[in-house]
């Protein structure tokens, strides 16, 4: 097979897991570590067909099980070469200690998760949005790990960049949730070309990192040297210093907890930020993301079309939490959170609103269908009225 470009630039038509895979080979992706799961397949069955091909190949490996991918990525990241896997459902649950390793070794790596129904096997071929909080709270300790949510196959591409850069950027994990309905739905897209596309690369000593303008702080990311390189690297799952050295000590440990934390939410501003559809004068606002916000957007529509104000908050960043935006476009307004769960998403927006919201959960293995979002939007203006 011939060599092919990295970036292939111009107008396509295919699945959002294709958007994601031509996605990390325009980042540069080197190393993809993976296992057969549906929905995720065809993301991991494209990368197989093009990494070893294109210009400055990189290596694709089917692992016996997700354990060994998620480990198999860290270790690709650690000689400086950008790693990524992809799973969904059981798959993901089974990386969780992976990525706590990922966190607290500030290992820059790309996990995707197309969501499908859950627990266990579940719904394999079907849509759910039943990961939002494992996420950020499935391996034990505490951390922050950026977490994007895409809601068209164009956004499956632009943030699939977007999730190397801020992995580079900020020597940490990203997750990008997207569900079985991007994954198979087919759309056009724009790859742009290769000097319109932001791809940068991670720090080294006496080379800071410049992310959309911005210097990124060597106190809160410090460089990763890596194996191999002239100088020595060290990476340990235990409590350790700026330098990777292992400190057990109480001081130590508070301050690697706090910078992990404030590394992410420092450059929250620069994450991809919430989309605002018809707000301005809404009654009522819908928060969703992923592909049930393309159906709660054609509700806002028809429910415009009828004389009934709503409005619609999708997020792009889920974690960490988008709060202040939040709270200033929904003030004292009627809230419903729309979701493909019984109720994780409701969490953090109830939260960070100190309010309780309006609910609904749909839990049928498929999007919910804009005519239900619309019946309760009219139920919320009739009880408000």
């Amino acid at each position: 097979m011939s060599t092919r470009k990295r970036i292939l630039s111009g107008r396509h038509f295919e699945s959002g897991n294709i958007a994601l895979a031509e996605a990390a080979l325009a980042s540069g992706l080197h190393g993809y570590f993976g296992y057969p799961i549906t929905p995720s397949s065809s993301l991991m069955e494209h990368i197989a067909a093009h990494l070893p091909y294109v210009e400055n190949p990189g290596r694709f490996l089917q692992c016996e099980d997700e354990i060994a991918s998620i480990t198999a990525a860290i270790g690709c990241s650690w000689t400086r070469k950008k790693a990524m896997t992809a799973t969904s459902g059981p798959g993901f649950s089974l990386m969780q200690e992976g990525i706590g390793l990922a966190v607290i070794t500030e290992t820059p790596v790309v996990i995707v998760n197309v969501m499908r129904g859950g627990p266990s096997t579940g719904l394999p071929t079907f849509p759910g949005q039943q990961e939002l909080m494992q996420a950020h709270f499935g391996s034990h300790g505490d951390y922050l790990i950026p977490t994007l949510a895409p809601s068209s196959v164009q956004e499956c591409f632009d943030m699939g960049v977007e999730a190397f850069n801020i992995g580079e950027a900020l020597r940490t994990p990203v997750i990008v949730l997207s569900d079985q309905v991007l994954s198979s739905l087919k759309e056009r897209f724009i790859i742009p070309r290769a000097e319109q596309l932001e791809v940068i690369e991670r720090a080294s000593n006496g080379h800071a990192v410049i992310w959309k303008g911005e210097k990124i702080s060597s106190e809160l990311v410090p460089p990763m040297n890596c194996f191999g390189e002239e100088k020595k690297a060290f990476s340990t799952g235990l409590v350790h210093d700026e330098t990777g050295h292992v400190n057990l000590s109480a001081n130590t440990y508070e301050k690697l907890l706090k910078r992990l934390h404030e590394k992410i939410e420092r450059y929250q501003h620069l994450l991809p930020s919430p989309e605002v559809f018809k707000v301005d004068d809404a009654d009522v606002i819908i928060v969703a993301y992923g592909s049930t916000a393309r159906a709660a957007k054609l509700a806002v529509l028809w429910a415009r079309r009828e004389g009934l104000k709503a409005g619609l908050f999708r997020l792009k960043t889920i974690w960490p939490f988008p709060r202040e935006e939040l709270n200033k476009i929904t003030e004292d307004r009627e809230v419903m959170v729309v979701e493909m769960s019984n109720g994780q998403l409701i969490w953090p927006v109830e939260r960070y609103l100190h309010r309780e919201v309006h609910h609904l959960p749909y839990l049928r293995g498929e999007i919910p269908p804009p005519s239900r979002i619309l019946d309760k939007i009219k139920e919320i203006l009739r009880t408000q009225a």
